[in-house]
């Protein structure tokens, strides 16, 4: 039996992987984590119809409480002490980022940046000696490498998910432990929290697109998951345009 375990578990990359890992299983339970308790109960029934082979659990946490996330990873572990695979999906961005409220901007760092650290922090201390090989993905983003006025916001918070992954994935590599850890970087996806830019008419990859390459890309190890792929060398363009010239792109 795979044990997954998903926080941010509503997401619709979450849901994308979640339906292409059941289809690849006859035997899987699925540990789903999110904060709206309504909406991941509705998402979870229909899962469970929709695959009745696998068995599916619901917990909602207040992501914005490092107890109560600390907790919840104990409660967890103590029931699941094998998980085969990890997918930290939980997300939050505002539009109008020059116009951030406090309250929201805390909302945002709260999501994408402490509930990201302390989660890996507490997983990893209970499963860093495990002798059987763990994979890990963490949802960034292609905006945590380089600041754009449009969202600097966020892709500061998705920086520091980056940073702290790669130090993650160093002190992984140095100990020798099991964990294989990933980071993807989406592009625009058509999401919920990319609504307003779908409106506008812009293409945006599809969520079934971007959920196959993580799968794929957890399974094989990769360290790195630029998805939809073209987004690796946009970025690597974009992160070394000089600032002189940088400056001037709305972009």
């Amino acid at each position: 039996m795979r044990n997954i375990l998903i926080f941010g578990a509503t997401a619709s990359m979450a849901q994308a992987c979640i339906r292409m890992w059941a289809q690849q299983s006859t035997a899987v339970t699925f540990i789903c984590v999110a904060r709206d308790a309504q909406k991941l109960q509705a998402q979870v029934t229909d899962l469970q119809i929709r695959f009745p082979h696998a068995v599916f659990e619901s917990h909602a946490v207040d992501f914005a409480c490092a107890e109560a996330l600390t907790q919840q990873i104990d409660t967890i572990c103590k029931h699941h002490p094998q998980l085969d695979q990890v997918l930290l999906a939980q997300g939050c961005m505002y539009q109008a980022e020059d116009h951030l409220t406090a309250a929201q901007l805390t909302d945002m760092l709260d999501v994408n940046v402490a509930s990201v650290a302390v989660i890996l922090n507490a997983l990893y201390a209970k499963i860093a000696t495990q002798s059987h090989t763990i994979q890990i993905a963490v949802i960034g983003s292609v905006a945590g490498d380089r600041g754009r006025k449009a969202n600097y916001a966020y892709g500061a918070s998705k920086a520091f998910v980056a940073c702290y992954v790669e130090g993650l994935q160093h002190r992984i590599a140095l100990e020798q432990s099991q964990v294989q850890l990933s980071l993807v970087k989406p592009g625009p996806t058509a999401t919920a929290m990319t609504a307003h830019l779908t409106a506008t008419g812009k293409k945006l990859a599809s969520v079934e697109a971007v959920a196959e390459q993580i799968v794929k890309g957890m399974a094989c190890g990769q360290r790195i998951i630029y998805t939809p792929k073209i987004w690796q060398i946009i970025m690597r363009i974009i992160r070394h345009i000089p600032f002189f010239i940088f400056k001037k792109l709305d972009i």
